[in-house]
């Protein structure tokens, strides 16, 4: 077994949607499940913090980058069985609906245009136009930082939830999914995955570096009366009801504001984009700016979608 290439001083701005964040101290690209292995030994070996990047969006990397190992997941086997995909978690959400697609399989449509790796979409639980990964989420293989143990979990122990699994509970890196699909008209489902991503394309600020959506949308029935006043004619299906963050941000008057060359985008309010030269800090700056704008407003507490890379 040949040894793992373990880089050193590897600027992660170039591995990001948002195009910023300083240095990693160690890097190392896992294409296997025994390199995974091999990179979790190289850092229990010398004490060092990992961090799992995916596809590089919904993250915010510190400006000062991470003083430990970066492990970047590049486990992309795709194999399509009848009704069943088995997918390893750095295969892109988009070859994923295309494949799917051209097979004639039903259940990954709703996310045509969305952003990001298997792996990052099922820790997130991952979700757009009323669909989420759970819905055809059959079994998720992960290992365990600390011991290298391998895991499978059903759909129903990773407790899948609003934007959430228990991926983000516990120290384990995805490896690979069995997803349950359906069988569907290939020319019915293409065009709703175009329609979806032409959507994303004139609603969403393509043209700037971004992480994506920056706080979760906000359950309805959370709100207090006077913001359920506020924003009733807003409620979509998300899929249950919910009010868009940025339409929430929107109405709390930052729509286009700036720190820094960091900016609330005029196009989408949830979405924060870098104009050129953003820090981590403007980004950082410009999420505290909305938090406060929208409590003192309607008294709504947003929830972060982005990690914060310290």
């Amino acid at each position: 077994m040949e040894a793992l290439r373990i880089q050193e001083d590897v600027k992660l701005a170039d591995w990001t949607n948002y195009k910023i964040g300083g240095s990693a101290r160690y890097f190392a690209e896992v294409r296997t499940h025994e390199e995974l292995l091999q990179a979790l030994e190289f850092a229990r070996s010398r004490d060092l913090e990992i961090f799992v990047l995916a596809g590089g969006t919904n993250i915010v990397i510190s400006d000062h980058g991470f003083d430990g190992l970066v492990i970047k997941v590049e486990i992309s086997q795709l194999r399509l069985e009848s009704r069943k995909v088995v997918a390893g978690a750095a295969v892109s959400i988009g070859r994923l609906v295309d494949e799917t697609i051209s097979a004639g399989l039903a259940g990954l449509e709703w996310a045509g245009g969305l952003p990001g790796t298997l792996g990052g979409a099922i820790r997130g639980n991952a979700g757009a136009f009323g669909g989420e990964i759970k819905d055809t989420v059959g079994s998720v293989t992960s290992v365990e930082i600390d011991t290298g143990r391998s895991i499978t979990r059903s759909n129903k122990e990773c407790r899948f939830s609003y934007r959430h699994s228990i991926f983000k509970e516990v120290k384990e890196i995805i490896v690979s999914a069995e997803l349950g699909l359906t069988s569907g008209d290939p020319a019915v489902l293409r065009e709703i995955a175009d329609d979806h991503i032409a959507f994303r394309a004139r609603r969403h600020p393509l043209e700037y570096p971004n992480g994506g959506s920056v706080f979760k949308n906000v359950p309805y029935e959370s709100l207090n009366e006077s913001a359920k006043k506020h924003f009733k004619d807003f409620v979509k299906t998300d899929p249950f009801p919910v009010v868009p963050s940025g339409k929430i941000i929107e109405d709390a008057g930052l729509k286009g504001a700036r720190v820094g060359d960091a900016q609330i985008s005029p196009k989408h309010c949830n979405y924060f984009v870098n104009l050129n030269r953003a820090s981590s800090r403007d980004i950082k700056a410009l999420i505290d700016k909305a938090k406060r704008a929208v409590k003192e407003k309607f008294g709504i507490e947003l929830e972060l979608e982005q990690v914060l890379v310290n």
